[in-house]
């Protein structure tokens, strides 16, 4: 492939923030279903003492509602639950966005489906390359976004200093990454926001940025150890177990006593750290110079 040189987006910084919130459990679309319209304490609410990890814009109003699981395969919403959050996203007049995982062959099917739904112009995050390309092909009326899978970087919460973060750079600038996005038709980039990272540090980036918060993820697999819990060998611990979605009740909340690392906890297949208080500062500070134009709220 053959790298392309990009002309940089004007500063947005006088845009208004785009603000979004990320649902992955579809059972839970009845605690908005209740309302009109939506407000920014309806996004924050649900994050419970985690919201004072966020730092907002006064005018940062919600425009984006998100379902669906960035992690796993067996928490794509079912077309019900789509129906139901499109028609809901229409009474608020926010955009809608479903939420896809890494996908394994069989997926597939259920995610033809799923994205049959969609009206026109609704987004697609994704993270994984193939559905990139089914989105481009079979879907071009919908929007796809890169999500943070597909942007690397080292997001280790047991990082004792920010040298160690320096010396591990993103590759979220170089050209053939780029390329490869234009080839697949998607026009965003959504991000996580790494420990010892700076207001800075998505400046430059010629794409729009958005970054989730007050979570990031450190690592994914595709073992379930909360779903191998109740099992026993050799399925215990293993992949290709049943799930029952046990990670939508319960999580494991991480610590190391006496160190200084971000709180961490695992849900299901993946490992998340939650901000520290300058980090959201540091978020809020590339909203303002325009480095990052939305911000996504979600759990852990």
């Amino acid at each position: 492939m053959t790298s392309t040189q990009h002309t940089p987006t004007p500063d947005s910084g006088t845009r208004p923030i785009e603000l979004g919130f990320a649902l992955v459990d579809e059972r839970e679309l009845a605690s908005f279903a209740r309302h009109e319209r939506l407000t920014r304490d309806d996004y924050l609410d649900p994050l419970g003492e985690a919201r004072d990890c966020v730092a907002l814009p006064d005018d940062a109003e919600p425009t984006h509602f998100f379902l669906g699981s960035e992690f796993c395969e067996h928490l794509l919403p079912s077309v019900e639950a789509i129906d139901r959050a499109v028609a809901l996203c229409e009474r608020w007049g926010l955009t809608f966005g479903l939420v896809t995982p890494i996908a394994c062959d069989g997926l597939f099917p259920p995610l033809r489906a799923a994205l049959a739904r969609l009206p026109a112009g609704a987004e697609v995050t994704v993270n994984d390359w193939g559905i990139a390309r089914l989105v481009q092909r079979e879907f071009p009326d919908l929007r796809p976004v890169a999500g943070r899978l597909l942007g690397k970087m080292l997001k280790d919460p047991r990082l004792p200093s920010a040298t160690w973060a320096r010396m591990y750079p993103n590759g979220l600038r170089a050209g053939p990454f780029r390329d490869i996005l234009d080839g697949l038709g998607i026009g965003r980039l959504e991000l996580d926001f790494p420990p010892f990272g700076a207001a800075d540090m998505y400046a430059g980036i010629d794409f729009p940025v958005g970054v989730r918060a007050p979570y990031g993820y450190i690592a994914k697999g595709r073992i379930c150890k909360l779903g191998s819990l109740s099992l026993d060998s050799p399925e215990k611990f293993s992949p290709g177990h049943k799930c029952r979605r046990e990670c939508l009740g319960f999580n494991e909340v991480g610590a190391r006593p006496g160190t200084n690392e971000l709180p961490t906890s695992q849900r299901g297949n993946t490992m998340y750290y939650r901000h520290a208080k300058g980090m959201a500062t540091a978020v809020a500070e590339a909203v303002k110079n325009g480095w990052v134009n939305r911000i996504v709220l979600s759990g852990a």
